[in-house]
Order: C-alpha cells, then structure tokens, then sequence
C-alpha cells in the first residue's frame, strides 16, 4: 500500500455552528450527526492527539470548532458507508488493537488498563478504531467508483509536460480554504484574510482560526507535495505568481489561500526502483506524537542489537498495507511514496537500516534491500499517468461527496 492511502488534501470542511441558534450544551454531548452523538469527551481526546501541533497547545474556541466540524465530517462518512452495507469484522477491529497493545508492550488487559487510567472508555475507542478503518474504505470506494480516467486523458498528460517535469518538482505548502456558500461573502471574507497574512505565523493562525480544510488545526500544513498531484489551478498560480503567500484563487469548493515554504526540484532517475520495507508506528488517543517518536526509537535500538525487521514489523507496524508482509513495500518507483519517505530512501544503503523519520503519517524505519532499473514501457508510463491524474481529482470528488452527505443530513449543534 502506498503512504499516499492517507492523504486525502483539500477535504472541504463546513462551518456548521451557524446553523443553529442559542447552542447548548446536553449532557456531555457536543453534536449531533443523525442519531450519532459527538461527545465532548472524544473532541478533549483529539486535541490530545494535536495538541503539540497547535500553537500555544492551547483549546481555544476556534480549536474546538475545528476538531468539532472534522469529528462531524467522520460520522457522516462513517453513516453513509453502514447506509450502503458496508462493514468492518471483528477481526479487522481486534487486529488493529492489538497492535496498539503490541506497540505498547501490552496485552489487551493492559491496553484496556491504560485506556482506563487515562479517562478513556474502551467500548468508545473500539468504536473509534472500527470508524477509522471504515472511513478509509469507502473513501477508497467513493474515488473507484467516481473517478474514471479516460485514454484521452492519459494521452493529452503524457504528451505535456507535467509528465516529465512536474513529477520532480515538489513544494511543501500551508493551504487555507473558505467554502462559497455565498460567493461574495466567501471572496470578501478571504480578501481580508489575506489582508491580515504578512508571515507564516500568521497564515497559521488565520488557518486555525478560519479555514474551513481538512488540516485547518494544524496551520493548513499540506507537506511535501509534487507539482503532478497538485490542483491544476493550484499549479497554474504558484508558475505565475512570486511571492510566498498565493492567492486568493477561486475553485467550485471555494476561495484559498496558499503559502509556499519551500520548494525544490530533487534529482530524480525516473528509471530508478527500491526494494524497501518499512515500520510505521502512529499517534493515538493514548500515544502522542512525542510518546511515538520514542518508540520508533526503541524499535531502532532493537534493530541495531541485531533484531529481524521483518519480524519487528509484523509486531509493530501501523501500515495495514504491509505489516503482514514484514513491512514489505516492493518495489518502489519514484513519485509514488511522499518526499520525506523518498528522500530517506534514496539516501540510505541497500542493506542499511535508517535512523528514525517522521512524516505527516507518523514515525518511519526503513530499510532499503536493492536498487534496479525501472521498466519505463508504455504500459507502466500509462499506468503512472493514471495515478497521477487520480490524485488531481480526489480532492474535488471527496470534498463534492462530503457536500452531499452534509447536505442530506440532520445536523445538531449543541455548543
């Protein structure tokens, strides 16, 4: 499974407080979506997860409306995808938690007694884990099904040249998003936004406090993204505009803002293929990302005494895709693994082990185990097109399906 699985950019989040007059607060009970509840205390366990991300790790008025409005966005995918039949075993659920309990040094007793002390009700986190594997699948589904690439389509991105050179050119962006609900509210809205954005600090904070994306809490950080996985629109104004702060751009989602950080073109051989495995071990309601880092940390201490990788991912690694293989990843091509992961790859030994890394999924090991020459046919040209004309459109489908679901459903908002 690629790293990429995760990031889904652009998620277009509504700013659903204004819906509703004289909120209060019931029992506990932050929202509701349907017949779904939203409790105050899952948002308090979220904040815990992003609070080293926020500045000043406060939970400010704005934080809370952000993790609010993203825990509502979850339930009503997590509706949509049991209102089409869609379920997730027992077994799914039980393995995802006992690699929490592995990663620990736990057993699930052990893993129930630290949820336990922590203020955590384990019926709820196993709810928690069911929602998230759910959630992944039908996004997965809803992009199957609504995104068709056409052979022209293939032929017209092969005969440009976004194939050739925009696949190695990456830029690490902050990104702020005001839906257009009403257009000219939403313009003026961004404009002075916009007004107000002299530094990256205060991108980020116009971010936290304003944006209605996904990654609104965490300043609108996107990461490293190469230029072909980008919006056209996007791509189009960072060639013509100069200057770090980008926009205002209109699309049907909305009005954003970006702010480059860097950018750079790496030296790519696109022929170039890595045999890799990789351990990933991610924050959790009960695991921040510090607490995280130190595991991958004693994991690599493991791996230097002389420990099998493959068995240590098996035992610890996050990446459903690959742990039962090891944390075997294949062989990778260029452009398919995000820049943070590549960069690591392509500097690390073949049969050397990698110091611990972070990236917006969490904290990698890697081992690389053989380098070779890529088959660049036309069929595997095609086939790296396709994806890459995919990742353009996801965004814009999942954002237009989150619309749609808002749109149909019962919304409560109790504070």
């Amino acid at each position: 499974m690629k790293l990429s699985f995760f990031s889904f950019i652009l998620f277009a989040l509504l700013p659903l407080q204004s819906l509703h007059a004289a909120p209060t607060k019931i029992d506990g009970i932050s929202a509701i979506v349907d017949s779904t509840p939203i409790l105050e205390s899952d948002i308090q366990s979220r904040f815990e997860i992003v609070k080293e991300r926020v500045p000043g790790g406060i939970m400010t008025d704005n934080i809370h409306r952000q993790i609010q409005n993203q825990m509502i966005d979850e339930a009503l995918q997590a509706n949509y995808a049991r209102k089409v039949g869609m379920r997730v075993s027992s077994s799914d659920v039980d393995n995802a938690i006992l690699g929490v309990a592995k990663n620990m040094n736990q057993d699930l007793q052990g893993l129930k007694n630290v949820l336990a002390s922590k203020g955590i009700n384990y019926a709820r986190y196993r709810e928690q884990i069911e929602q998230e594997i759910l959630i992944n699948n039908i996004k997965r589904e809803i992009i199957k099904k609504r995104i068709v690439i056409s052979e022209q389509e293939i032929n017209d991105y092969l005969s440009s040249d976004t194939s050739i050179t925009k696949e190695k050119d990456q830029v690490h962006l902050r990104h702020l998003l005001i839906r257009a609900n009403d257009p000219e509210q939403a313009k003026s809205k961004i404009e002075a936004i916009a007004q107000n954005i002299q530094t990256e600090d205060d991108f980020v904070q116009q971010a936290i406090e304003n944006s209605d994306g996904q990654y609104a809490i965490e300043g609108g950080d996107l990461g490293w993204r190469p230029l072909n996985q980008l919006p056209p629109l996007f791509v189009r104004a960072l060639e013509s505009e100069s200057g770090q702060l980008i926009g205002p751009l209109q699309s049907n989602a909305g009005f954003h803002l970006l702010w480059v950080i860097e950018k750079r073109s790496p030296d790519v051989t696109l022929q170039q293929q890595t045999k890799t495995r990789h351990i990933l071990v991610r924050a959790n309601e009960i695991r921040n990302m510090a607490q995280t880092k130190e595991l991958a940390e004693e994991i690599y201490t493991k791996l230097q005494n002389g420990a099998d990788f493959a068995e240590l991912a098996k035992e610890y690694s996050e990446d459903q895709g690959s742990t039962l293989q090891g944390g075997d990843l294949g062989w990778v091509t260029p452009g398919t693994m995000v820049p943070q992961f590549e960069e690591m790859m392509d500097k690390t030994d073949i049969g050397a082990i990698s110091k611990p890394f972070r990236t917006q999924f969490g904290w990698h090991i890697l081992q690389v185990e053989g380098r070779r020459e890529a088959d660049i046919s036309d069929k595997v040209k095609r086939s790296n097109a396709e994806q890459a004309l995919i990742a353009q459109k996801q965004d814009v489908v999942l954002g237009n399906w989150l619309d749609e679901l808002r749109a149909d459903a019962f919304i409560d908002i109790k504070n």
